[in-house]
């Protein structure tokens, strides 16, 4: 009554495959249904400490600039 069935290396690896796309599909639905979401989630920051937007453009001596940088890259490892 029970028939075994021999699957190719080829169909087992074509059906794993199928399998761990279906895997990685259902686990970013969650995400992306939480994406739609029309509330917004409650933020812990203090607003009122933030500066006016757009802010005011200054102008910048490139030597300065050059120096801050060469020396963050320098500090930081790139």
């Amino acid at each position: 009554m029970s028939e075994n069935k021999q699957i190719s290396r080829k169909e087992f690896i074509k059906s794993m495959g199928y399998t761990a796309a279906g895997v990685v599909a259902a686990g970013s639905l969650g995400g992306l249904l939480t994406g739609c979401s029309t509330s917004a989630p409650a933020a812990d920051v203090d607003t009122s400490q933030a500066p006016e937007f757009p802010w005011p453009y200054k102008k910048l001596d490139p030597a300065v600039v050059e120096a801050a940088a060469f020396q963050g890259y320098k500090e930081k490892g790139g």
